[in-house]
């Protein structure tokens, strides 16, 4: 599962590093999918070993870089790209403003887990 997320990763890195036709966002975008590709990698591997954590490090860049897209989803992507057929909730900007909110405040929630416990372990 680890392989093809990283393998994963390395597409998406590839379409924003190339500026694929296809991929209607800036290839910032693209790294940060990326990104969320190999923290879930790494955590995959962790789980693994014998020394698996509880995993506060990979919630809060999961849900971190989550937000970052969400938001620019809702804020910075042109709407004639997504349609919604989620009646008032039509186009991307409502659903994925709410997506932005959550994820930002797991993120929160994560970071004060990650440095209650110190280490994140």
């Amino acid at each position: 599962m680890a392989s093809v997320l990283v393998a994963g990763a390395i597409g998406i890195s590839y379409a924003g590093f190339t500026r694929a036709p296809g991929l209607h966002a800036p290839p910032w975008v693209a790294y940060v999918l990326a990104l969320i590709f190999l923290v879930t990698a790494a955590r995959v591997f962790e789980m693994t070993s014998a020394h698996a954590g509880t995993g506060d490090w990979f919630a809060l860049v999961f849900f971190g870089a989550g937000a970052v897209v969400e938001w620019w989803i809702a804020f910075g992507a042109d709407p004639r790209w997504c349609s919604s057929s989620l009646g008032f909730l039509s186009g991307c900007r409502v659903p994925f403003g709410i997506a932005g909110f959550i994820s930002s405040a797991l993120a929160l929630y994560c970071s004060w887990q990650f440095l209650r416990r110190g280490s994140g372990a």
